[in-house]
């Protein structure tokens, strides 16, 4: 009987790092050391502590424990649910308390760059290296910084553009289309969603990640902006220009004109759109073996296009970390190999509900599983996340900056969907990162 507890850990602190200076918190002689362990070839006797953002139960990470822990019996795993919201400041004060605790943890892949300049994450090259041909080359590079590899992707992702079609159908609307060709307007989606809920869907459009960068990056990207910093090192802001003023007043008339719903979280979108009262959703190519399950009668469609111009969707995805204060190195690398470069991915083959797997011969699982293959609406969907996740991804901003850049726009584009003026909001974000990554300069 394994000894895992599973619980979830509350925020240990609020508001921003308490870092300052690129070597915070006491961690860089660590960083860059690559340590001198290696992955043994025989499992240790050994417990390891992992932090991660998955529900245990909801999310299957408790599925994905025990069956590593049936494979390799002498490790045991105590895994620790975190919000996402409240991972950076959790690690934070577990990590530079330079206890070892947690030995893994979940990496949103744009962080790797600031997370490894602060000494938070252990330079797993020498040992990681030569294993990594199996994963997809885009999301080995998110997970490297500086020509060193700081984490091992568990993950890709890309979006899809869901609709209920019993709801369009009762509004009279055209399903949107994945022939890039005919690829719906954000404009023209804000319009069909508001006639869906006039004709008597509850919600018109929700996004599954409201107000944070990584869904939002493609509107103003799109609409002609940039990704929201240049520069040397991506460390000067540019979240002011025209793009990003027009795209964000659009975000912001979504919520006043009631085609999107305030106070729904990121935590509550899918059950949402699986409760059918919903006519659009974007989301995550995970949503797909929900609704094969669920009885919504949907459809998928490629991700909208600003009107005039180009496609953009997001990608990256998670990759796990190692804690460069750990005392269980060997055991933690083993269970990182397992979850990442092992067969098909031990991580994307124990959960239900998968990203898409960063594992090449995982990824090509997924894509042939009954959730893509079963029903036309899962075929469209594999034809979606094929076409976008190949020609469209546009990477969120690489900058040892990017823990900061996410909590203040973040802020800024909650204050829009609340009603804040747009210009002015991106007016305060952008002082408040020239403050925030003086720093780094």
């Amino acid at each position: 009987m394994s000894a895992r507890t599973m619980r979830t850990i509350g925020a240990l602190a609020a508001g921003a790092l308490l870092l300052s200076g690129c070597g915070g918190g006491d961690g860089g002689d660590a960083a860059g050391s690559g340590g001198d362990w290696t992955i043994p070839s025989s499992d240790p006797e050994a417990s390891i502590t992992v932090v991660g953002h998955l529900d245990p139960v909801a999310e299957d990470m408790d599925d994905v424990v025990a069956a590593f822990e049936e494979e390799h019996p002498s490790v045991d795993v105590t895994y620790q649910q975190v919000p996402f919201d409240d991972l950076n400041s959790v690690l934070d004060s577990r990590i530079t308390s330079k206890s070892g605790d947690p030995d893994v943890f979940w990496v949103d892949q744009p962080r790797v760059s600031a997370l490894a300049t602060r000494g938070y994450l252990e330079d797993l090259t020498d040992q990681f290296g030569d294993l990594t041909d199996g994963l997809q080359e885009a999301t080995v590079e998110n997970s490297s910084y500086d020509g060193k590899l700081w984490s091992l992707p568990i993950a890709n992702s890309t979006q899809v553009l869901y609709y209920n079609k019993t709801l369009l159908e009762q509004a009279g609307l055209t399903p949107p289309s994945t022939d890039p060709d005919e690829r719906i307007t954000w404009q023209q989606l804000k319009e069909d969603a508001a006639a869906a809920k006039a004709a008597g869907a509850t919600y018109g459009l929700l996004f599954g990640q409201p107000n944070r960068y990584y869904q939002l990056e493609p509107l103003p990207v799109s609409a002609g902006g940039g990704i929201g910093a240049e520069g040397e090192g991506n460390l000067t802001p540019a979240v002011v220009d025209e793009g990003w003023v027009d795209a964000m007043t659009y975000y912001g008339s979504l919520y006043a004109d009631g085609v999107s719903p305030r106070g729904i979280t990121a935590e509550q979108t899918d059950a949402t759109f699986l409760e059918g009262g919903t006519a659009y959703m974007v989301q995550g190519n995970w949503l797909v073996p929900q609704l094969a399950d669920s009885d919504v009668d949907w459809g998928a469609a490629l991700n909208p296009v600003w009107e005039g111009g180009e496609p953009v969707t997001p990608n990256g995805s998670w990759s796990v970390g190692m804690n460069p204060f750990s005392q269980n190195k060997e055991a933690a690398a083993i269970f990182m190999k397992w979850l990442a470069v092992d067969g098909e991915s031990g991580y994307a083959t124990n959960r239900s509900f998968s990203e898409l797997p960063a594992n090449t011969a995982g990824l090509e699982s997924y894509l042939t599983s009954d959730a893509f293959t079963g029903s036309e609406a899962g075929q469209q969907a594999a034809e979606v996340v094929e076409l976008e996740s190949t020609t469209t991804g546009v990477g969120r901003v690489a900058t040892v900056g990017y823990v900061e850049f996410e909590d203040i726009m973040g802020r800024a584009f909650s204050d829009i969907a609340n009603g804040s003026d747009p210009a002015a909001a991106l007016e305060s974000a952008q002082s408040q990162l020239e403050t925030a990554w003086a720093q780094y300069q």
